[in-house]
């Protein structure tokens, strides 16, 4: 794609690149000025078209990215360390993470690019049920099946119990374990309960 076509920059001018038949481009944004290869530009209109996110933020969240992880990917490790910067404590942990790194590892590389880093981003701060719903499911079906099985939604309900101190208390006898809520569960979710319900249940841990 071209300048024109993309959006991203004022002005530009080709310079040399080490790599043959690869274009760079000089990229000026007031003061600033960047080098975007037309595999960047690439990137950035892609991930535009599946988040909606304007030009003028997408170019900003993607030099900071950039910047950070030089390589253009973020790993388990550093996910880690991200996640200790938004999570409540009691959430950081090595399962919860996994989880969350899984839900924005789309295409289950072992590692987060910056398109899939801002689709997971814009899914989780959507205001759409739908939107949230998608992100829940993702980091839940953990082998990428299009479909939870029992220890996918057992891990949930633990979840549910061990951000809840004391529910084990409270429950009755015949719902006081994870185990014991889990074939009740799936009658409510797949019978009783709608989307919108499930979101509010699960948004509560992400």
């Amino acid at each position: 794609s071209t300048e024109e076509d993309t959006g991203y920059i004022a002005r530009s001018e080709e310079v040399s690149s080490t790599e043959p038949n690869r274009k760079i481009r000089t990229v000026h944004m007031g003061n600033a000025t960047k080098k975007l290869s037309s595999q960047d530009l690439e990137v950035l209109k892609s991930t535009e078209e599946d988040t909606g996110v304007n030009k003028k933020r997408l170019l900003k969240e993607y030099q900071a990215f950039k910047k950070r992880y030089p390589s253009g990917f973020i790993t388990r490790e550093n996910f880690g360390f991200l996640a200790q910067n938004f999570l409540p404590q009691q959430q950081c942990t090595t399962a919860f993470i996994d989880r969350l790194f899984h839900a924005f590892d789309a295409d289950n590389s072992g590692t987060i690019d910056f398109h899939e880093f801002m689709l997971a981003i814009t899914l989780r701060s959507s205001e759409s049920s739908d939107d949230k719903l998608r992100f829940c499911f993702r980091s839940l079906d953990l082998d990428n099946s299009g479909t939870l099985s029992k220890s996918e939604m057992l891990y949930a309900v633990q979840l549910l119990f061990q951000h809840n101190p004391g529910l084990d208390e409270q429950a009755h006898e015949s719902v006081n374990t994870p185990q014991k809520v889990l074939p009740l569960y799936f009658i409510f979710i797949f019978f009783i309960f709608s989307h919108a319900h499930l979101v509010r249940f699960w948004s509560r841990f992400l």
